[in-house]
């Protein structure tokens, strides 16, 4: 168990029932992503599902060092078997008082259940059709990387945990989101 900024101890537990209940039916600014020394070009979106196959099978491994601490994160990040096929969602906690998740291949139920959400919007993400939901205590989006396969998508999940949280949870999943499509962009580079 970790301690909370009010010296709380925060189980493991609470903290997998509050994601589950996000995301079932359930805004401070957001570091920006780390950014490569040279541009790279976008790759088609089915390269980039070629990438995201081979990614969704370590998520955790997702951020380097450099890249928890601009995010604030300094606990080990947990996996939750929220996605279809063979993958694990990541899950971190921030110091900010927010978790941050990443889905990949999240459930059909889940996608539906959000779009179908009053407020569901579909918004844009690094050129990648994105649907968002939102509240007051958390943000969804979920990122399609490919125009012919809603399959072929990922998810992130930004939720309070701490009152004093930042209130932009939207700007910190879309800040995350493009951080996660140009780790796919580097890693199908890398393959």
């Amino acid at each position: 168990m970790s301690p909370n900024r009010e010296g709380h101890r925060v189980g493991p537990a609470a903290i997998v029932l509050a994601t589950l209940l996000a995301l079932v039916g359930c805004s401070s600014a957001a570091p920006s992503p780390s950014k490569s020394s040279s541009p790279t070009p976008s790759p088609s979106p089915s390269d980039l599902a070629q990438a995201l196959s081979r990614y969704a099978m370590s998520s955790c491994a997702l951020l380097d060092d450099q890249e928890l601490a601009a995010y604030g994160i300094t606990q080990p990040p947990r996996e939750i078997d929220l996605s279809e096929g063979p993958a694990l969602s990541c899950y971190w906690l921030v110091s900010t008082g927010i978790q941050l998740g990443w889905i990949p291949y999240p459930r059909e139920e889940a996608r539906k259940t959000k779009a179908n959400e009053p407020g569901a919007q579909v918004i844009e993400v690094a050129g990648y059709s994105t649907m968002q939901t939102a509240d007051k205590e958390s943000c969804y989006q979920n990122v399609r990387i490919s125009s012919d396969d809603s399959y072929n998508s990922f998810s992130i999940l930004v939720g309070r945990y701490e009152p004093d949280a930042p209130k932009d949870l939207c700007g910190i999943a879309t800040s995350f989101a493009k951080l996660v499509i140009s780790k796919l962009q580097q890693y199908d580079g890398a393959a």
